[in-house]
């Protein structure tokens, strides 16, 4: 009897342990779940906390692991927690793509008229800029250059300074006209006086096609028939104007015997058959990209002031000569290859006319590539 009565007793005990541990332990666990939720908050408003007994698993999504190792070190730190185990993500915050900037086009203008360039435009770069400024060494000095507004600011533009340098090479050599550069195209309209100076466009278009590319390239040039001449002197000009280049040797200006001949035609045309229908020759030196741009300037200019000395020698009155070296601002052929850069040290003759019945003579501003 006695000893079913320690039995029960002991049974008795039993069940009020573990009764009051399981209570006890519940309310633990409650704390520590409360405490630690509301501390893990101030950090991470989608922080949870999974308690079991003093053992604390924390379940967040985070921006980094600093704020990862934050969160863990709270929990580490609350009161009654025993270990804590991270079922934390670390996941990159979502930045939106900044917004698509959409710049205006590249738009650049110029106009030519007898010796008149009006230069504006809306241009990617500083560089065009810098190009533009240097334009006037490679013009000659009767050339009247007028600025409109120039600023930068327009979307890139590939090869922008050299497509515009391209562009007043060819604008100058009409007797007036137009030209658009856009991000798109490239257009030059106007008149020229004869069909050696389209042609003299045409060549210098395709000798830099690489440069123009991939703009699409518009020509819209005529021949102004405004200026005429007696058919005999016609004639004399084209069969004679076919041989009006004179070539040099690498750092060389003087005539060479070799193309004095040709030089010696000009002069007897322009003395007879053409007599008084010739308002000017034109001498125009070039040449390769070798040397500094100054020393190529003054090398041209030597070669174009030797070979009006030489027409002038011929009888060509001097007045009616106008000579200007071009540096090598006008190739006519690839500078990258012997072969082009032979053909690019020259000088060109060209002959502008009085239209027949006039008193005074038309002058024609040209540029010869």
């Amino acid at each position: 009897m006695r000893l079913l009565s320690i039995c029960f007793l002991a049974c008795l005990l039993g069940c009020v342990y573990w009764l009051g541990a399981t209570v006890y332990s519940d309310k633990i666990e409650e704390d520590i779940t409360g405490r630690s939720t509301a501390a893990l908050a101030k950090h991470s408003p989608n922080a949870a906390v999974a308690v079991d007994g003093r053992d604390v698993t924390v379940t967040a999504s985070v921006e980094s692991d600093q704020a990862k190792d934050t969160l863990i070190n709270v929990a580490d730190n609350v009161w009654g927690v025993r270990k804590t185990e991270s079922n934390i993500v670390v996941a990159a915050k979502e930045v939106a793509p900044a917004p698509e900037v959409t710049l205006p086009s590249f738009d650049f203008s110029g106009n030519y008229n007898n010796g008149r360039l009006h230069l504006s435009g809306f241009v990617d770069s500083d560089d065009v800029i810098t190009k533009v400024d240097q334009i006037p060494a490679a013009l000659p000095p009767s050339t009247i250059i007028t600025l409109g507004t120039l600023t930068t600011g327009a979307a890139d533009l590939v090869n922008g300074p050299e497509k515009v340098e391209t562009g007043i090479a060819a604008l100058t050599q009409l007797n007036n006209g137009t030209l658009k550069i856009t991000d798109r195209e490239f257009i030059l309209s106007g008149t020229v006086s004869d069909q050696d100076r389209l042609e003299a466009i045409d060549q210098l278009l395709a000798t830099r096609a690489d440069i123009l590319a991939p703009l699409n390239v518009i020509q819209n040039i005529t021949i102004d028939d405004y200026l005429q001449v007696t058919s005999a002197c016609r004639s004399a000009i084209a069969n004679t104007m076919q041989n009006n280049v004179v070539n040099y040797k690498v750092d060389y200006y003087q005539v060479e015997d070799e193309f004095a001949g040709k030089l010696d035609a000009i002069a007897d045309l322009v003395n007879g058959v053409c007599e008084n229908q010739i308002a000017q020759v034109l001498v125009e030196g070039h040449a390769d990209f070798t040397g500094g741009e100054g020393y190529n300037q003054g090398l041209s200019e030597r070669r174009a002031g030797a070979a009006q000395n030489y027409l002038e020698q011929q009888g060509v009155p001097y007045n009616n000569i106008a000579a200007f070296g071009y540096g090598e601002f006008r190739p006519i052929a690839s500078n990258e290859t012997t072969y082009g850069r032979s053909q690019n040290r020259r000088t060109e003759i060209h002959l502008t006319t009085i239209p027949v019945g006039a008193s005074n003579a038309t002058q024609i501003s040209t540029i010869d590539e």
